[in-house]
C-alpha cells in the first residue's frame, strides 16, 4: 500500500467545465391537459402557476454541470465519498471532460482508492494531454506505486509518432487539420491569381506545404481520437494479484502486481486479458481486476 502521507498534489479544478456527451432523445412527460378547461383559465391556476415557477428548477436541478458544482462543494468540505458518487453519476450518464476525471481522480486518492485514482487521472490526460496539474497529480502517486517496473522504450518512430499525436486531443487535432486545409487552398488560389513570378511561387509552395500539413494533420487526429474511445490501456484496482502465464486461475504465476500498475491490453479469451507490462513482459489478468482508460 502506498504511503499516502507523502502525497502532494495539486487541488481539484472547481470552475465550470463543458461535458461532452452523445446526442440523445431527451423524453420528459407531464401529463395531459384536457383541453375543455382552456387555455386562460388554466393558466389562472395556483397550482399551474407555481408548477410553471418550479419548472425551471425541477428541470435543471441535476444538470451534469449543477451536480458537477455540488460534488466539487462536497469536495471542499471533505466529503470525499459524496463527492464520488455525484462525480461517477455524470460519468454514468455519459458526460466526460478533463476536470471531471482530474476531480474524481483526486477525491479517490483521498479516500485511498489508488487504482481509481490512477484510472482517472489517466482519463483526464487522455482528454487533455497538455494539462499540466493531471501530469504532476499522476506522477506523484505513480512514483508512490509498490511496482517501479522498467519502462522499455518501444521502436523510436513508433514513440516519436505516439509522442506527436498525443500532444493535442482529438478535437484540437480537428481545428488544425480544417485550418490548415483552408490555408492550403487558399495558397493556391493564390498561384492562380497572382500577376507576379515570385507571388506564384510563394503561392504555391506555401500551398503545398500547408495541404502537406493538413494531411499530418489529420492522421494525428484519427489516431488520437482511436486513442481516447479505445486506449487499449488499463489500471490494476485489485490490492494485489498475480500475473498469471495462461487465462486459468490455475497456471503458473509469473508475478505478483499491486493496485495502480498499467497495463497494456492485447487480447481477450473468456474472462481473461493477455496484458503486457512496461517491462515488456506478458502475461494474463482476469478481466474484472482492470478497467480500461
Amino acid at each position: 500500500m502506498p504511503n499516502f502521507a507523502n502525497f502532494v498534489i495539486i487541488n481539484s479544478k472547481f470552475q465550470k467545465t463543458n461535458f461532452n456527451k452523445p446526442q440523445e432523445l431527451l423524453n420528459r412527460e407531464f401529463g395531459i391537459w384536457n383541453l375543455n378547461f382552456g387555455i386562460f383559465q388554466i393558466m389562472k391556476s395556483p397550482f399551474v402557476t407555481t408548477f410553471l415557477i418550479l419548472l425551471p428548477i425541477l428541470l435543471f436541478a441535476n444538470t451534469p454541470q449543477s451536480l458537477f458544482e455540488q460534488a466539487n462543494d462536497a469536495y471542499t468540505k471533505g466529503q470525499y465519498q459524496l463527492a464520488i458518487e455525484q462525480y461517477e453519476t455524470i460519468v454514468a450518464e455519459g458526460n466526460q471532460s478533463t476536470e471531471l476525471y482530474y476531480n474524481l481522480g483526486n477525491a479517490y486518492y483521498k479516500t485511498r482508492e489508488v487504482g481509481k485514482a490512477v484510472l482517472n487521472l489517466e482519463r483526464a490526460l487522455l482528454l487533455n494531454p497538455t494539462d499540466a496539474d493531471t501530469k504532476y497529480n499522476l506522477s506523484i502517486i505513480n512514483e508512490q506505486l509498490p511496482d517501479q517496473l522498467e519502462v522499455v522504450s518501444d521502436f523510436f518512430l513508433k514513440k516519436w509518432w505516439e509522442n506527436f499525436h498525443s500532444y493535442f486531443g482529438s478535437t484540437t487535432w480537428g481545428m488544425l487539420t480544417l485550418l490548415s486545409l483552408w490555408m492550403g487552398i487558399a495558397g493556391f488560389i493564390l498561384w492562380i491569381i497572382a500577376t507576379t513570378r515570385k507571388t506564384k511561387k510563394q503561392g504555391f509552395l506555401g500551398g503545398l506545404g500547408l495541404l502537406l500539413l493538413s494531411i499530418l494533420f489529420f492522421f494525428a487526429a484519427r489516431s488520437q481520437g482511436n486513442l481516447e474511445l479505445h486506449s487499449r490501456k488499463a489500471i490494476v484496482l485489485e490490492e494485489q494479484l498475480d500475473l498469471q502465464n495462461g487465462p486459468d486461475v490455475k497456471s503458473t504465476a509469473l508475478l505478483t502486481l499491486h493496485e495502480g500498475v498499467k497495463v497494456e491490453l492485447l487480447d481477450q479469451i473468456g474472462d481473461w486479458w493477455k496484458v503486457k507490462l512496461s517491462n515488456g513482459e506478458q502475461g494474463w489478468l482476469p478481466k474484472n481486476a482492470l478497467e480500461e482508460i
